[in-house]
């Protein structure tokens, strides 16, 4: 068990107490001992992402970028905007690593390849079928074996949870940037947008179908895997992934002219 797992959880109140006394003497010691305590978020925020990479070591360099943002959380953080640090750090964390993931491009160009052919491959059966093909067909069709096919929509799969949590992350970010504003610094356009981010994000959610919000919900937010996820709906593992993928792609396409790129 890492220092990470051990450190004990530091409340509110000693948390402001350390924070005023850092911001006020600039002792990096008690600048380090913050960010040990609350070292655990870059670690979450690792983990949660971690279906957007392909190795242990790149969940590291997560972990390892998520500890340096947290540090410049502690610069950064100002208590009179009333909000908590934990929430505050776990935000800025989070949009950190997703920063890394996308300079980085970690997510294979094969995957990208496997998933346009597999699509596509599937809606040829599906319309020369008249049904949803089974995986077996699928494979058949595609030359390859069904547990490779498997493999391939887990890797699929995957890769769109950062593009789901990216989009989660730009959209909370623009709420942020206008939350944030001082009361001098809120215009009536700025009130407009906000309105305008709230309806689009609710609109962009309502046009969903039952089953693509079912498995946005069962996938990313209980952590369900793509067979149980099948077995619930009664469909096979690659309707799932094609759900999922048309699910986060209609949420981005109704998103984009109002989040960060």
């Amino acid at each position: 068990m890492n220092q990470l797992d051990t450190q004990k959880k530091m409340s509110e109140e000693e948390f402001l107490r350390l924070h005023a006394k850092y911001k006020a003497s600039g002792d990096i010691s008690v600048r380090n001992r913050i960010v040990m305590a609350y070292g655990y978020i870059a670690k979450i925020a690792a983990l949660q992402l971690r279906g957007a990479v392909s190795s242990q070591a790149q969940i590291e360099d997560m972990v390892n970028h998520g500890m340096i943002t947290l540090i410049d959380c502690v610069d950064k953080y100002d208590p009179s905007r009333e909000a908590k640090f934990e929430s505050y750090a776990f935000l800025r964390v989070k949009g950190g690593i997703i920063d890394l993931i996308r300079k980085q491009d970690w997510i294979p160009r094969r995957v990208r390849v496997n998933s346009k052919k597999i699509n596509d491959t599937y809606n040829q059966l599906h319309a020369e079928l008249k049904r949803q093909p089974t995986s077996e067909e699928l494979a058949d069709k595609l030359g390859i074996t069904v547990e490779k096919l498997e493999k391939y929509n887990c890797e699929i799969a995957n890769s769109s949870v950062y593009s789901f949590e990216e989009l989660i992350q730009n959209v909370s970010q623009m709420g942020n940037v206008l939350e944030n504003s001082t009361m001098d610094d809120i215009t009536p356009e700025k009130r407009t947008l906000k309105k305008e981010l709230r309806r689009i994000l609710i609109d962009a959610i309502d046009e969903l179908t039952d089953k693509e919000r079912l498995v946005i919900t069962l996938y990313f937010f209980e952590n369900l895997n793509l067979a149980d996820i099948a077995k619930v709906l009664d469909v096979s593992v690659q309707r799932v992934s094609q759900i999922n993928t048309k699910a986060i792609n209609k949420l981005r396409s109704k998103m984009n002219g109002y989040i960060f790129n």
